[in-house]
């Protein structure tokens, strides 16, 4: 019932499974994988360059098999509901936008880096005991020197969307050994109260930036779509 949604599914798998192949296979002592990252991921440089086309193509690149996992299984469950409601255009829409917005919103945090309170400022706050649970890094990327890749901005977009037209639908998230049930519009929030953290704690202020503004890209979109009559609740 959902075919686009199995589509960007099957392509998402094939890439990685290509990229995989390629990391084993070596010309004049480099890996093709080393070529393709840079090719495809998205990275300020190359796309001032002319590379135009990364902002599409970063989002079917995916940096291992977690970071894949999680994505396809976001994609099949939301996906599936969106396409069925919207139709597969829509759907489509949804998820480049918030893959493309998410990106250049990524860059544009990293633009804004050095303009912005350094981590331990911003943590300051939070008791020593607990800072140590978050894997902290020391928030030197750059806009030159910074890669992104993998589809989170699209899938938070299928999520905020999905929140969006319906907030009171009932969804399941399994929570360690017990399904939690809770409204879209709940799960979007907390969602993006975890992005917020992971923002803050385990990569600084920009690695999940990328995943906020495709939240709230498809949020807005999917209110629109459902003043235009999409909705179900």
């Amino acid at each position: 019932m959902a075919p686009t949604t199995i589509v960007l599914v099957v392509v998402c798998l094939f890439i990685y499974s290509m990229t995989a192949i390629a990391s084993h296979v070596y010309f004049y002592g480099h890996s093709f994988s080393e070529a393709i990252y840079p090719l495809f991921g998205l990275n300020w440089t190359f796309l001032t360059q002319g590379f135009y086309w990364q902002p599409v193509t970063y989002i079917f690149l995916h940096g291992s098999l977690w970071h894949l996992f999680f994505n396809t299984i976001v994609i099949l469950l939301f996906g599936s509901g969106v396409e069925t409601e919207v139709g597969s255009k829509r759907f489509i829409a949804i998820f480049f936008l918030g893959g493309i917005v998410g990106g250049l919103g990524w860059l544009a945090m990293l633009a804004l880096g050095p303009y912005l309170p350094s981590l331990p400022d911003t943590a300051g706050w939070v008791p020593a005991w607990l800072r140590t649970v978050f894997p902290q890094t020391t928030g030197q990327e750059t806009l030159e020197g910074s890669m992104c890749i993998g589809a989170s901005g699209a899938v938070f977009s299928l999520i905020g969307a999905y929140a969006a037209m319906f907030p009171s639908r009932q969804v399941y998230v399994w929570l360690i050994l017990f399904p939690l049930r809770l409204s879209a519009r709940w799960l979007a929030i907390i969602l993006g109260l975890l992005t917020i953290i992971e923002v803050v704690f385990i990569q600084a202020q920009v690695a999940y930036s990328a995943h906020v503004v495709g939240g709230v890209a498809g949020y807005l979109y999917g209110l629109w779509l459902k003043k235009r009559g999409y909705y179900g609740d």
